[in-house]
């Protein structure tokens, strides 16, 4: 498995469990959210082996910070809508995170170009789309 797959495997797990929050109501939840977000971006940035700046820290953590406020606007305005607004209240959190996530990937992806050409995963096996020619 590539970093970019073992990445997005861990977004995608993160957007789920984010979605599941979404169902709750916003004030309770919003924590429990923002610490979703944070161990996400600490968990691809570990598959993708990068070392953390302090500028990169504050940086993400403003971002994580703009996007809460912003789903915070967004959710409040769907929980208005009678029986159908938790549901998009979780559909919007959930994007939120799957969004955030391939951001990071996107990031990391750029920083180290030559990790995805690396054909090996850590346990030295090849990958599975690797051709190999004889």
């Amino acid at each position: 498995m590539s970093r970019r797959e073992a990445s997005r495997k861990v977004v995608n797990q993160s957007a789920l469990v984010g979605a599941g929050l979404g169902l709750l109501p916003f004030r309770f939840a919003a924590p429990a959210i923002a610490a979703v977000g944070m161990k996400m971006l600490k968990d691809v940035r570990e598959q993708w082996q990068h070392e953390v700046s302090p500028v990169e820290q504050a940086a993400s953590a403003a971002v994580l910070g703009a996007s809460e406020f912003a789903l915070g606007q967004a959710v409040r305005a769907t929980r208005l809508i009678p029986w159908v607004g938790p549901l998009v209240s979780a559909a919007l959190t959930g994007a939120a995170l799957k969004g955030l996530g391939e951001g990071a990937i996107a990031y990391y992806q750029h920083l180290h170009p030559t990790a995805e050409a690396d054909a090996r995963t850590t346990d030295g096996a090849p990958d599975e789309g690797t051709r190999v020619s004889f």
